[in-house]
């Protein structure tokens, strides 16, 4: 549940922003635009249809977040993953506890979020 808070917090920075949607969708075009993973982004609910990872570039390349926050963000996108597909991963509590305070602190309370 966090990471999906997570992931409506920067949807929603997109939103905020005048030109979040255009600026995101030019971004689109050029990294994406000739291959299968293209998706048009017009409003908020077009971002559903990106894949995480892909939007986490894009928000990269446009500035909501700079590098370290997308290898922040990669990082517990590839922990999420683990949990929940069945991999037969078991995380543990404190690593549970650090999955929740680094999203948190970092991300919803946009210490390294550029576009809030």
């Amino acid at each position: 549940m966090v990471w999906a808070a997570t992931i409506e917090h920067i949807y929603s920075a997109v939103e905020r922003k005048a030109s979040g949607f255009n600026t995101l969708e030019a971004a689109n075009v050029v990294r994406f635009g000739t291959s299968n993973a293209y998706r048009l982004i017009r409003k908020k609910n077009d971002l559903l249809y990106l894949n995480d990872k892909n939007f986490l570039l894009l928000c990269e390349d446009v500035g909501v977040f700079n590098k370290n926050a997308r290898k922040l963000l990669e990082d517990k996108l590839d922990t999420r993953n683990r949990c929940g597909h069945p991999t037969g991963y078991v995380l543990g509590r404190e690593e549970a506890v650090v999955f929740i305070e680094s999203l948190i602190n970092n991300i919803i309370n946009d210490a390294m979020m550029d576009w809030v």
